[in-house]
């Protein structure tokens, strides 16, 4: 049985004796994150000390649901200080499935992220530069998207979620699916702009 050093301070969790509770072993082995890092990560305020149960230390779901946060979240190329800055605004008091929510809003809302939209312009003829600025448009507002439908999640999906029942991973689910319905709306509104700014510019051509 893995043994914590009794200087480590003591989760909230202990006060929960009915939680399921790993020892550092089995916390490895259900994340795949390694002791050492566990530590680290402990160190850094980025997952609770863990639940004391005489000289042991013990982990339970928080522990596992922060720490498979912070994998998404490098996963999604945040650094160390992004991560501690994204973690430090998660209210000590969030559930397990509070911080699952955070895990589906990370979930992206754009397509294939290896298309090379700067390389396929430039294909066009048209020069780097205005390709730069026409990825930089996309970019812009892929990120504009991402954050409004993801406060729309948070706000307003979730506690619909909750109010019947639902797990944190049926809404990362939702999430999944809201993707391609996300890609169809914003090609059909793109299509619909695109045609009325082409429309309003042959208007404006001499004739």
């Amino acid at each position: 049985m893995t043994t914590e050093p009794e200087t480590e301070p003591e989760s909230e969790l202990e006060s929960e004796p009915d939680t399921e509770l790993l020892t550092l072993d089995e916390l490895t082995e259900r994340t795949g994150v390694s002791a050492r890092n566990v530590r680290f990560y402990a160190s850094r305020g980025l997952v609770p000390p863990p639940v004391r149960r005489g000289r042991s230390g013990y982990y339970g779901p928080d522990h596992v649901a922060r720490l498979e946060l912070v994998r998404e979240l490098q996963g999604h190329g945040f650094t160390l200080s992004a991560i501690e800055r994204y973690v430090d605004a998660i209210p000590a008091t969030a559930t397990p499935s509070d911080i699952a929510l955070h895990l589906s809003m990370l979930a992206p809302v754009t397509g294939e992220r290896d298309v090379d939209v700067t390389g396929g312009l430039s294909g066009l003829g048209i020069s780097p530069e205005a390709a730069e600025a026409v990825a930089e448009v996309y970019a812009a507002h892929g990120r504009q998207v991402a954050d409004e439908l993801s406060e729309i999640v948070r706000t307003m999906v979730w506690p619909q979620f909750r109010e019947r029942g639902g797990t944190a991973e049926q809404l990362r689910e939702f999430v999944h699916r809201l993707k391609p319905l996300t890609i169809a709306g914003l090609v059909t509104a793109y299509e619909q702009a695109i045609d009325q700014s082409s429309a309003a510019y042959d208007n404006r051509l001499p004739r």
